[in-house]
């Protein structure tokens, strides 16, 4: 192993990881047994992803910072062509009537390309294999800004003018999925970057209502978001506001029976297929129900740990890029950590974004362990 080994960061990404594989299982053996046939299906599945995403971490906790950088741009590329097919295919192909074989409909949209799908033979324990760009472009904005950022900064470029086409050609291109949490989200990564960079922020505020008034026209474009946010307000009418309420009164359900000390570990009664997404972006919720205030108190501030591990391992770098690139994963997920807790807290309106290491699903915990893996060797390599 490097010579500076960074055991509290391994020790905090490897606690979360196994937290989650235990909650996965715990909060999966009923629907799993049930509509699968097997208990510990989805826990399996899981282990798989963590596996894959671990051969992913140690890849590029042992890569050179030469070698990150000359990969930037290609990897940055593919995933604009991911992006670029799922965006057509959204504004192209309907759900109902124009099927497509590498990126099927699931929820009323077109977010992920599959591999393998069939007629092609699965894959030994993982079956059809498949991925959300998405969650790719994060890792690739992340690659390839901080390269950008710090070449404009140190030829007295215009930072901004760079930062916002990269951006908001990465932002634009899930949004015409439609993502618009993760397209959000997204931003937030690259603002983060730019805020640090030492580029001159004044373009960056004045452009800030701007695109605050272009998202909220965006919320509203879309029956479905309108219901999410009078959702949040309040409404339960009818239609998606009713199934959106149902989704919120389950969460609150949990989270309210969890009292102080909480039920329990394994007495969980929303499992029992009364909340939905129970394993992936409401996992949360059953975190809260079988461990009360204390436990979700607790797992907070494991979390929260991670973050200011990250943020530490920023601050204490020797160059630029090397920064941008900690600031950008660390962003990546403390905002994906916050904005999952906000939506099932009522803080902010419910969205699909799961639970960094800990909600069940490959893409998010594959894309993320690479992330960290880069944060790792940042930390070992480049510290002052």
């Amino acid at each position: 192993m490097k010579k500076k080994f960074d055991k509290p960061l391994f020790i905090l990404i490897a606690s979360l990881i196994f937290f989650g594989i235990v909650m996965i299982y715990n909060s999966t053996i009923v629907y799993s047994q049930e509509t699968l046939g097997n208990a510990y299906r989805l826990a399996l599945q899981q282990v798989v992803w963590v596996a894959i995403g671990l051969v992913g971490f140690f890849a590029f906790y042992k890569i050179d910072q030469a070698t990150l950088k000359r990969i930037s741009f290609p990897v940055f590329l593919v995933s604009l062509g991911f992006l670029g097919f799922l965006a057509l295919v959204n504004l192209f192909s309907s759900c109902a009537n124009n099927p497509v074989i590498f990126s099927p409909c699931l929820n009323g949209a077109h977010r992920w390309f599959y591999l393998n799908p069939p007629p092609l033979p699965a894959i030994p324990l993982v079956g059809i294999l498949g991925f959300q760009p998405s969650e790719f472009a994060k890792l690739a904005l992340v690659l390839y800004l901080a390269l950008i950022l710090e070449k404009n900064i140190s030829k007295n470029g215009t930072p901004f003018s760079v930062f916002i086409v990269t951006v908001g050609l990465v932002s634009g291109l899930i949004l015409l999925q439609p993502n618009m949490s993760t397209a959000a989200l997204v931003f937030l990564i690259g603002a983060a970057m730019y805020f640090v960079s030492g580029a001159d922020l004044k373009s960056f505020f004045i452009s800030i209502p701007v695109l605050a008034v272009a998202a909220l026209g965006f919320m509203l474009s879309s029956s479905y978001r309108r219901a999410r946010l009078m959702t949040f307000l309040g409404g339960s009418g009818s239609g998606e506001e009713l199934s959106l309420g149902y989704h919120i009164r389950q969460i609150q359900i949990a989270l309210g029976s969890g009292g102080i000390f909480g039920l329990g570990f394994g007495q969980s009664r929303q499992k029992f297929q009364y909340l939905p997404e129970v394993a992936a972006d409401s996992i949360f919720a059953i975190i809260g129900e079988e461990f009360g205030f204390i436990g979700t108190t607790a797992f907070i501030i494991l979390f929260t740990a991670l973050v200011y591990k990250g943020l530490s391992i920023a601050r204490n770098t020797k160059d630029i890029y090397t920064r941008l690139l900690a600031v950008g994963i660390t962003t990546w997920i403390a905002g994906q950590f916050f904005v999952n807790i906000a939506a099932m807290t009522r803080l902010i309106p419910l969205t699909g974004v799961p639970l960094p290491l800990v909600s069940y699903g490959g893409s998010s915990l594959v894309f993320s362990l690479i992330g960290l893996g880069i944060l790792a060797n940042i930390s070992a390599n480049n510290q002052v």
